[in-house]
């Protein structure tokens, strides 16, 4: 059993928004999934990106604008977005209040793309 949580995992912060790389290659061994919890303030944002993996967010709570291949919608707390491979998308907190969601991709991101994706420590190594 491999157990890992917020204060443990490898993470990035720009943008008005902190990732923390929750399951991977890096974090637990898994060449077939990544999940990661994102926290982002009001006005963060995520660039337009694409990537070879599908990819799912959960929005756990807040609202936001995501654009997925040119289409823009509203997502607030509840909602799940499935983004097909390649599909060029980002996300926008729209709202007052802090906006977070779980992504989940398969397969893995490989140990490099985790690398420099998430090159900071965790916030108990930053302790």
């Amino acid at each position: 059993m491999n157990i890992t949580n917020r204060a443990a995992a490898p993470r990035y912060s720009r943008d008005g928004i902190e990732s923390f790389l929750l399951v991977s290659r890096k974090t637990t061994g898994s060449g077939n999934l990544s999940v990661t919890l994102v926290e982002m303030e009001p006005g963060g944002f995520q660039h337009l990106h694409s990537h070879e993996q599908e990819q799912a967010y959960y929005i756990i709570e807040g609202e936001g604008t995501l654009s997925v291949n040119n289409e823009e919608r509203r997502v607030t707390g509840g909602d799940c977005v499935f983004i097909p491979s390649f599909a060029r998308h980002g996300l926008k907190n729209t709202g007052n209040t802090p906006l977070k969601y779980v992504s989940a991709c398969s397969p893995s991101f490989t140990t490099r793309e985790c690398e420099e994706l998430w090159p900071l420590k965790s916030l108990s190594e930053t302790r």
